[in-house]
């Protein structure tokens, strides 16, 4: 292969290299990291960044999954959480609880034990216009009532930080007026 063409070839193999690489990324700044790494360094913020709302990540187009990466954004972002996983065998009965909660009323369901597993602590976001509204606008002001320590003021951030849950079961329903309802059971 001649010289020109070796160039040619290296060329572009670099440009797609820098195609396939986030717009932020460090990978070719020797000793540089994203700053969102450098402030989470030392663990988890003892409080959440003030007014911290990052953009919602676009869709995926499955809900479930929405939620959960939604609610880890938040926790990372904000605080430096480590990730909830999703709990896939938690979502059926989230699902129950969010179409019972749709005609009998908030958390209903969960203080009930229609189902199980249904783990530890629930959020719910009550008659939404869609799912996309939950995810991006229903998690985002739970996570604003924080940081408190009084539950009843503060209750949803306080489950959606905790750092004793580890996974969370996002469930969805829609109720008779087309509103969906979501709850987030925490475990």
């Amino acid at each position: 292969m001649g010289r020109g063409v070796g160039q040619a070839v290296t060329v572009a193999m670099l440009i797609g290299l820098c195609v396939l690489l986030p717009r932020d990324s460090h990978a070719f700044v020797p000793g540089s990291a994203p700053k969102s790494l450098k402030v989470c360094a030392n663990g988890p913020l003892r409080n959440p960044r003030p007014g911290c709302a990052p953009a919602a990540l676009p869709s995926t187009g499955d809900p479930y999954q929405d939620c959960v990466r939604r609610i880890n954004q938040l926790r990372r972002k904000c605080q430096c959480l480590p990730p909830l996983t999703r709990w896939k065998g938690g979502e059926r009965c989230a699902d129950k609880h969010a179409k019972y909660d749709g005609k009998k009323g908030i958390h209903g369901g969960f203080n009930r034990h229609i189902c199980t597993p249904q783990g530890l602590a629930q959020n719910e976001c009550p008659g939404w216009p869609s799912a996309d509204q939950v995810v991006d606008g229903c998690l985002q002001a739970m996570w604003d009532e924080g940081p408190g320590k009084r539950f009843s003021k503060h209750g949803h951030y306080i489950n959606m930080s905790n750092p004793k849950y580890r996974a969370v079961a996002c469930g969805f329903a829609k109720s008779a007026d087309g509103k969906v309802w979501s709850v987030q059971n925490f475990r």
